[in-house]
């Protein structure tokens, strides 16, 4: 009943994609996904977080794009958190907050050579914190936050992210599907969508499937772009 976009079918990629996840991210260790469209990976990541205790974790998701500033980013990040001593911020008392970034390379480059939300959130995670842009510029210390991203290969409209903020992240290439696992996928979905036809219809997914993609992959090989 849901979007197809939102539709998470578990293959052998994805389930080793989301142990991954939460074996890094329960290590309180930042987790970057980096793959094509279509590879899942925010899928993924966005059912890991779902599978948690909401009396354990908090989620902040975030989609970046050209025209995300830094601003944007630390506003995000402080309506998620709240006051705990003087200077001393984070989600409520005894939870987790989980901060998704999706399309993490995405943001613009200025005329300097720097992606504004970019540098931010690195100053966050090397330092825990945030200066108020208030008149003080007081430092706000973050408390029980963990990271996690996922953005696609540069190119078009995604750029080069500054290899030190990578290197904040544990980094893992997600792999486009095999054909194995598309048939997976797509069956399992027609199969559900045609469960209210006729039988001799709801046998049809199987065969609509492979010959479909077939003919993707016929396409894919005779048409390159």
């Amino acid at each position: 009943d849901g979007k197809f976009s939102k539709i998470l079918v578990p293959t052998v990629d994805t389930v080793r994609s989301t142990w991954l996840l939460s074996t890094f991210m329960n290590a309180k260790l930042p987790v970057l996904f980096v793959g094509d469209s279509g590879t899942a990976k925010t899928v993924s990541i966005q059912a890991w977080i779902l599978s948690l205790s909401p009396e354990k974790y908090q989620q902040l998701a975030s989609n970046f794009s050209s025209r995300t500033s830094s601003m944007d980013l630390q506003r995000s990040i402080e309506a998620a958190t709240e006051k705990r001593t003087k200077d001393t911020y984070g989600p409520p008392m005894g939870k987790q907050l989980i901060m998704f970034l999706d399309d993490l390379n995405m943001p613009r480059v200025d005329v300097y050579g720097t992606q504004q939300p970019i540098a931010l959130l690195k100053m966050f995670m090397e330092r825990k914190g945030l200066y108020d842009r208030g008149k003080e510029l007081n430092w706000k210390k973050m408390l029980d936050v963990l990271p996690c991203a996922a953005m696609g290969p540069p190119g078009g409209a995604r750029n080069n992210v500054d290899p030190r903020v990578i290197s904040l992240y544990n980094m893992f290439e997600i792999q486009f599907p095999a054909m194995e696992s598309l048939e997976t996928i797509y069956e399992t979905i027609l199969t559900s969508h045609l469960a209210t036809l006729a039988e001799d219809i709801q046998t049809a997914a199987g065969p609509i499937t492979s010959t479909t993609l077939a003919l993707y992959q016929s396409i894919c090989d005779k048409l390159p772009p």
